[in-house]
């Protein structure tokens, strides 16, 4: 079937594949023919171009002459990569689209197959399949959704869906039709907040739908060192704040998960993230930018580390008049950490709490420090003290092993002695006996007693 009598038999019916581009005009070619090579539903690829200086109008004007399934939209100047996606959203108008990336590409089956599941499935507000992850090689790094053997598969509620998500991570929305109406759930211009405007975008969507998750490669996203979602560092945190914010409405509106269990979900995305938001910046950020970020880091995304090391060295300026005087508890017996000091508003105070929170936080690293310090020296004593009493014990064995030997050598000397005492006594009673017979008197007064002697 020709590219027009698919456009003409179910125009209603649509897959819109949107393709914002800038100076990639090698990649787009990939991009591009990787959908229009699918024949069998109705497929528009509409190219939004942010005025690209290279060929990349004559390549896709070339195009539109040979395929009716090809659109083209110039921009006279660049609008910037997050404006030009806003503006390929608002164009959509048929009931299913995908946003692709210049510098990806589609895999065959999956628009096929994606859109039997949505036309098959009026509830279903998206079809979501597998994106590998290559290098210019073609070597696989990974896949998202990962890891897939713990990922459910199939029809899933927004409950059950979002706990997954939040456990595991963000799609690629390369490998994901969309029905057109969830653009409503989040309205004009679509993409919300900065950079990680595409994590919003989902998270939005996935609290009002339900999704099916097909276990199927469905695109390729292209690893290379000149991607955008590799331009993430400490000055996007407040556009990661603003996600959370927005999501944190949402699940409160809809009643998804309690309290409890929606923080503790969220505590795990949160670290997962926690690298984008964290990475130091390209240029330094003016000292009011940094107490601004790490206000948001501390008090709205938890992460106080990356909000300490954001206001080492800056110095809290007034900023208006009519001040109030406030007080700050001091830590520990020594008041480590105390602050007293005016501020005129909340913004103001919460410079403060940030810094005296840093000091805080200091002065208790630094008792848990010294406790450490003096627990281990307790140990190191202990050691050493059971190793003398180890020795004294061994000392006092050894004393009383001669001792006993002693005390051996004096008892079998009394038995010596005593049995030569009784050997004596016996030979004398004998020599007494041997004096007192007749023939011994008789020889003594005859003289002859020196005979006997």
């Amino acid at each position: 079937m020709s590219g027009h009598e698919l456009l003409t038999k179910e125009s209603t019916h649509t897959i819109t594949v949107i393709i914002p581009t800038f100076n990639r005009r090698v990649q787009l070619q990939k991009a591009i023919e990787s959908v229009l090579q699918e024949r069998r539903v109705p497929v528009l690829v509409h190219v939004f171009d942010n005025a690209s200086t290279d060929e990349t109008e004559a390549y896709v004007c070339s195009l539109m002459a040979q395929d009716p399934r090809v659109r083209y939209l110039r921009r006279p100047e660049n609008i910037g990569s997050t404006g030009n996606y806003q503006d390929a959203l608002a164009h959509v108008s048929t009931a299913y689209f995908i946003p692709l990336a210049d510098d990806d590409w589609l895999l065959p089956d999956f628009l096929h197959d994606a859109y039997q599941i949505l036309e098959a499935r009026a509830e279903v507000g998206a079809a979501v399949f597998v994106t590998e992850v290559r290098d210019a090689e073609g070597v696989l790094h990974g896949t998202y959704p990962s890891p897939l053997d713990q990922f459910r598969f199939g029809l899933l509620q927004p409950r059950e869906h979002l706990t997954e998500w939040l456990l595991h991570g963000h799609y690629v929305w390369t490998s994901i039709l969309w029905r057109q109406e969830t653009l409503a759930c989040l309205g004009a211009p679509y993409l919300c907040t900065g950079l990680p405007s595409d994590v919003d975008f989902q998270a939005q969507i996935f609290c009002e739908y339900p999704v099916y998750l097909r276990n199927q490669p469905g695109a390729v996203f292209f690893a290379h060192a000149d991607q955008a979602s590799r331009g993430f560092n400490v000055s996007h945190i407040t556009s990661w704040h603003s996600v959370f914010a927005r999501l944190d409405r949402e699940i409160a509106r809809k009643g998804l998960f309690s309290p409890e269990e929606y923080l503790s979900l969220r505590a795990i995305a949160e670290k997962r993230y926690k690298g984008a938001w964290s990475a130091p910046a390209g240029v330094s950020l003016p000292d009011r930018e940094k107490v601004i970020a790490a206000q948001v880091a501390g008090f709205r995304l938890g992460d106080w580390k990356t909000a300490f090391s954001l206001i080492e060295g800056v110095k809290v300026q007034p900023r208006s008049v009519g001040r109030e005087v406030f007080r700050l508890p001091p830590v520990g017996r020594m008041a480590t950490a105390s602050a007293a000091g005016t501020a005129a508003n909340a913004d103001e105070l919460l410079d403060h709490v940030v810094g005296w929170m840093k000091q805080a936080s200091e002065a208790i690293a630094q008792l848990e420090k010294d406790a450490d310090r003096l627990q281990q020296e307790k140990d190191e004593q202990r050691v050493q003290l059971s190793a003398e009493i180890d020795r004294l014990a061994w000392q006092r064995n050894e004393v009383a092993l001669e001792l006993s030997i002693c005390r051996r050598s004096e008892a079998d000397a009394l038995a010596r002695a005593d049995t030569s005492e009784r050997q004596f006594l016996e030979l004398a009673q004998k020599v007494q006996r041997w004096r007192s017979h007749p023939l011994v008197k008789m020889a003594t007064k005859l003289g002859l007693r020196r005979f006997f002697r």
